[in-house]
């Protein structure tokens, strides 16, 4: 079980070294050793205030899908007076944007996403995110659509990000431009149907 009081300068520290770590040896590769001296800190640092590299890898992506959250969040808040339309690719912009694009990053992503199926704490880490971006694409189509069609848009709209993500991630990058355009033209065809 994590343990509270680590100083709070040395979390993003570990967090950034887990990242490299994933980039460099995969998930299965980054061992909470060589986490430990990518962050210059014995292992018993990161067992002790994290409960080992489940623990951290549990951190490191909570910290990335807060970012995430908050990234959103201001793209959101850009398109207050804008369509529901404006509002979606709002929330794919904020889904493709720089700081989640980074190769290093993806990588992360992938990863987690890949042990979420046989780790609870991530599965659940994975369930939470996922409603929280279904939830966030619902309340923008129901501007629009009534309940049952915006959370149909929503799951594929969904489907569309994860679906650029895995292929961008085993192209070696994604095309963040094309991802938005591919995204953009299906709203385009639901909306126009809609109207």
């Amino acid at each position: 079980m994590p343990k509270v009081g680590m100083p709070e300068i040395r979390k993003p520290q570990l967090i950034e070294a887990a990242i490299k770590a994933i980039d460099k040896h995969g998930f299965a590769g980054a061992t909470v050793s060589v986490i430990g001296k990518k962050a210059g800190v014995s292992p018993a640092i990161i067992n002790h205030y994290f409960g080992g590299k489940d623990g951290l890898y549990e951190a490191t992506m909570k910290s990335l899908i807060r970012e995430f959250f908050d990234g959103l969040s201001v793209e959101i808040t850009k398109t207050k007076n804008k369509s529901a339309k404006h509002k979606v690719m709002a929330i794919v912009k904020a889904s493709f944007s720089q700081s989640q694009t980074h190769p290093q990053v993806v990588k992360a992503w992938m990863g987690f996403w890949a042990s979420a199926m046989h780790t609870p704490s991530l599965y659940r880490l994975q369930n939470v995110y996922s409603k929280r971006l279904n939830t966030s694409l619902v309340c923008v189509l129901k501007e629009e659509f009534d309940l049952q069609e915006a959370r149909n848009i929503a799951l594929t709209v969904a489907a569309l990000i994860d679906g650029m993500w895995l292929r961008g991630s085993l192209a070696g990058g994604i095309n963040k431009k094309q991802a938005s355009e591919q995204i953009q033209n299906y709203l385009d065809l639901v909306f126009k149907s809609h109207h």
